[in-house]
């Protein structure tokens, strides 16, 4: 049998009654240097192990075989973010018992004084920081660790230009025990090592209670062309709209370039499907940049940013992007993809109304070695009821050209 015991934040104090009792029935004990110390009088066989799970795997196999009761002993919670995965996957015939411990996280809220069984919960440790939904919609808390430190964490929100309002605490239940509530823009340029960190990052606007709604958000994209502000402006129509946002696989925590984003009708629903996430439209027209700041207050859209300019100049300041959508190129199409923040992997989706852009198109494509390029042409009908018959009202062929930037 292999126990898997939650020691809570560290300290003896915290450690439960029932995991001290499992402790003393144990044979052995496996955990790190610290862990192994809160139990001083243990009787039995004690084996200190590092981060190293190899190191954990061979200890254990080498106990089991010799038919002894081990338990494992882990920081915080075993079922948060710890070895209970691990550990279910390399020894799927064992039996496996877990006795939960208080986690850092709990800890944090408790120290906050707020409920969090509404909030969303995640570790950077390991783990690239653009998992972090950049639109907050409820309280979110965070494990650090490794090289995602609390000020890496807030200058990710800062290159995005978001500002949350953040708890932090590091070594809680340690006598060095640090908690600190600030912002973003603060916390980026503090130098105080914060190795055992948890962190606590609030919405923007926590009174608006149809924003933490997924409920508020449109059941299915394709907004009807009439519901957007209109003016003097070309639009995407609403059936070449929903090819080009399918083209470009938007998830909820996309972050998305509109390049020539005209009305905003495209980067709208782009935010919209990425509520998560974040879109930059960039638009040179002063019109139609008043027309996507409309739209945006109509649509009650949070996470989108104008950008008044044209590409390829104002790409420059443009942070990491995962879709870059272009409708309006002005002929530079080679130029705006060698200047767009494109994460490797990330989309591109262009569209054409004339042979000369699509040729553009696919040559910048294929001599940028994007992969997965895909070419659709679409001309949409419509049918116009007139008295007891129906006219065709046809649009303008469209080419959607779609592709990947390659990992390498």
């Amino acid at each position: 049998m292999i126990q898997i015991l939650g020691i809570g934040p560290g300290t003896r104090a915290w450690v439960s009654q029932a995991v001290e009792e499992m402790v003393h029935q144990s044979d052995v004990l496996v955990g790190g240097q610290r862990a192994l110390k809160l139990f001083p009088d243990f009787k039995g066989e004690s084996y200190r192990v590092s981060g190293n799970l190899a190191e954990t795997l061979e200890t254990l196999q080498r106990v089991l075989q010799q038919g002894k009761k081990a338990s494992v002993l882990v920081s915080g919670d075993p079922g948060f973010y710890s070895l209970l995965p691990w550990l279910k996957r390399e020894f799927p015939q064992e039996e496996i018992q877990v006795l939960p411990g208080l986690s850092s996280i709990q800890l944090a809220f408790a120290r906050a004084g707020i409920p969090w069984q509404d909030a969303e919960l995640l570790s950077v440790h390991g783990r690239p920081l653009n998992c972090l939904p950049l639109h907050l919609s409820r309280p979110l808390g965070v494990l650090t660790g490794g090289e995602n430190s609390p000020q890496k964490i807030a200058e990710y929100y800062h290159t995005y230009d978001f500002n949350p309002q953040i708890s932090l605490g590091n070594a809680l239940t340690y006598p060095e025990e640090r908690w600190l509530n600030t912002d973003a823009h603060q916390l980026m340029d503090l130098e105080e090592d914060f190795s055992n960190a948890v962190m606590i990052l609030y919405p923007e606007n926590p009174e608006d209670k149809s924003a933490q709604s997924l409920l508020s958000l449109p059941k299915s994209f394709g907004i009807k062309d009439e519901e957007f502000v209109r003016g003097n402006v070309p639009m995407t129509k609403n059936e070449i709209r929903i090819q080009v946002l399918a083209k470009a696989e938007i998830t909820p925590s996309t972050r998305v370039l509109d390049v020539g984003a005209g009305t905003g009708s495209i980067s709208i629903e782009a935010a919209l499907l990425a509520h998560r996430g974040c879109v930059y439209a960039i638009e040179e027209n002063p019109e139609a940049q008043e027309l996507i700041l409309k739209n945006q207050e109509k649509f009650r859209v949070r996470n989108l940013r104008l950008v008044r300019g044209s590409a390829p100049q104002a790409l420059q300041e443009i942070p990491p992007m995962d879709v870059c959508i272009i409708g309006g190129s002005h002929g530079q199409i080679r130029e705006i993809l060698l200047q767009a923040p494109l994460a490797p992997g990330g989309r591109v989706v262009l569209t054409a109304v004339t042979l000369e852009t699509l040729a553009h198109g696919m040559e910048a494509l294929k001599s940028l070695q994007y992969e997965d390029v895909d070419v659709v042409s679409i001309q949409a009908v419509r049918w116009k009821g007139i008295k007891d018959i129906h006219l065709a009202q046809a649009q303008n062929p469209v080419f959607i050209l779609s592709g990947r930037k390659g990992i390498i």
